[in-house]
């Protein structure tokens, strides 16, 4: 099982990975951005896929809403239109999978590639590879990028430099953008699936408590997902603290160019997106005035 997995998904990406650090002036760091790229690329199909399902079922939202309405009391029933209305447009509950699965699967081998290649673990490179890089006598790599060696972690400086030393933080800082883009990937994202929301929430938010009425599902739901908004990117920033900077890398780059992809794939939703972040903007400057 472990060599049918290597054979198929380790090895191709450890020789992309050192085949683009070869191509890109021996600089491991601009090897990590472009593998990034690269693959975010090669999803775009998926993501465009995943992102017409997600009109089609905003536009669904009156219709949802009636339905809900008319069969409040008849849950079974209830169920049945809405499978009937999803049936219609071709929306299928487990499709989300199909653009999950290969990005986790991506990110799983590329974390073993990345892992392996900073601890100098160089094993399945293909000898046609490794002839064509340096006539097969083996290859090293130079792990540092800017201020950072990519084979260590916050953890490993700081046991060594101290917590707050100079160095230490700019490896911390490298942990911080981590969360912080995984932050600005998820709020972009939803901001892109629901633009109108925003513009809303307020001052629904405000009603709410003036008339002291209990929260509504929607209401309910849209706080949990605020919560794990919150949550996994602190999540993230506590693995990338113990985990080589060469992942944190990756995961910067990545996060943003999910918000890039998004932008390309629906350029109309994604003004009316920042339209409205910039009328929350212009409110919140008001009110403080």
């Amino acid at each position: 099982m472990v060599d049918i997995w290597n054979a198929i998904f380790y090895y191709p990406i450890l020789n992309i990975v050192v085949i683009a650090y070869h191509f890109l002036w021996d600089n491991l760091g601009l090897a990590i951005i472009a593998i990034a790229i690269i693959f975010r690329l090669i999803l775009l199909p998926l993501m465009k896929k995943q992102t017409e399902m997600t009109k089609k079922m905003s536009s669904l939202k009156p219709q949802l809403q009636e339905l809900q309405t008319k069969y409040k009391n008849n849950p079974q029933k209830l169920s049945q239109e809405q499978m009937k209305l999803y049936q219609k447009v071709g929306y299928n509950p487990l499709g989300c999978l199909v653009t999950f699965l290969p990005q986790l699967l991506i990110l799983s081998v590329l974390i073993q590639v990345i892992r392996n290649v900073t601890n100098g673990s160089l094993d399945g490179i293909y000898p046609f590879v490794s002839n064509w890089i340096n006539n097969g006598m083996g290859i090293t790599i130079n792990a540092e990028f800017l201020i950072w060696d990519l084979t260590r972690s916050y953890n490993d400086v700081a046991n060594e430099f101290g917590r707050l030393s100079t160095i230490s933080l700019f490896y911390l800082l490298l942990c911080v953008l981590v969360g912080f883009s995984q932050y600005l990937m998820s709020k972009f994202t939803q901001i892109m699936q629901d633009p109108l929301a925003f513009s809303t929430a307020k001052e629904e938010k405000k009603k709410s408590k003036k008339d002291g009425e209990p929260l509504s599902p929607e209401e309910l739901q849209k706080k949990m997902m605020n919560s794990f908004m919150l949550i996994l990117p602190f999540s993230t920033v506590f693995i990338a603290i113990s985990a080589p900077s060469a992942l944190s890398l990756y995961w910067i780059v990545q996060s943003l160019m999910l918000v890039f992809q998004y932008v390309i794939l629906d350029w109309d939703k994604t003004k009316e997106g920042f339209q409205n972040l910039l009328t929350i903007y212009k409110d919140k400057k008001k009110n403080k005035s």
